[in-house]
């Protein structure tokens, strides 16, 4: 048998096409067109100088905070060594102010014998002669066993009256002052004499009339000597002509030693 060839390619119209460059405008990417590797390298270097301006000023920072604390750090020192030195400075004014208070103690207590005895002869009547003035010492009565009393100076007058209302005014003038502790006056021994007074060898009591019997009362008055301090005695031992002492309290008034 016998097959047919056909050739249809010589039947075909031969054509030609030309090929035409496309819009610009169609989103093509023509050959050659870098844009796209440029957008590339820029999405991936932005981002690393993003990364690493925000390192170089935190490292800035960092430097910035690390120089300020070694600043504090010196500031800290300076000012521990100005505490250090102003407590031992604290250290000696506490000292010295500890002596200025003992010193002014020390006066506070001192009460002068001549302001009260000056005192007591100012307060004595016409008809109460003062013996003899003996300082004691006062114990109180223990009431605490655990608690040791405070003894407190004090004073015995001893001497002769007229008559017992004499005796009974003395007491309570005495009562009157600031050098005595006026709830501790009492009159411990009132005692009439048993004979006469001699006008010829003794005289007679101021105020009495001729012709009257004179009896002399011996008597002992005690008291405690105040415990008020000195430097609030001002006014009254200058009245008594304590001069010395009032100058001194006086001068630590003016420098605010003492109220």
């Amino acid at each position: 048998m016998y097959g047919l060839d056909i050739n249809f390619l010589k039947d075909r119209e031969v054509r030609v096409f030309e090929a035409r460059p496309r819009a610009r405008g169609g989103g093509g990417v023509t050959p050659g067109d870098r844009r796209p590797l440029y957008l590339g390298l820029a999405a991936a270097v932005v981002p690393l100088a993003l990364v690493g301006g925000y390192f170089f000023v935190t490292q800035g920072q960092v430097r910035q905070l690390r120089t300020r604390s070694a600043a504090l750090d010196a500031e800290t020192a300076q000012l521990q060594s100005q505490l250090q030195e102003i407590s031992g400075l604290q250290g000696q004014i506490d000292l010295v102010r500890s002596e200025i208070n003992a010193f002014v103690t020390v006066f506070n207590e001192i009460l002068p014998w001549s302001a009260l005895l000056q005192d007591i002869r100012t307060r004595t009547p016409a008809r109460v002669q003062i013996v003899s003035l003996d300082q004691t010492t006062v114990t109180p009565e223990q009431t605490d066993p655990n608690v040791a009393p405070e003894s407190s100076e004090g004073i015995s007058i001893n001497g002769v009256a007229c008559s017992y209302d004499e005796i009974n005014d003395f007491a309570l003038v005495l009562q009157r002052s600031p050098l005595l502790q006026s709830q501790t006056v009492a009159i411990s021994q009132a005692q009439q004499q048993p004979t006469l007074l001699d006008p010829q060898t003794q005289g007679r009591c101021p105020g009495t009339p001729v012709g009257d019997p004179d009896f002399l009362i011996d008597y002992t008055i005690g008291a405690n000597i105040t415990d008020t301090p000195a430097s609030q005695l001002v006014d009254e031992l200058e009245r008594q002509g304590t001069v010395g002492l009032v100058t001194r309290l006086q001068a630590l008034r003016e420098k605010g030693v003492i109220e």
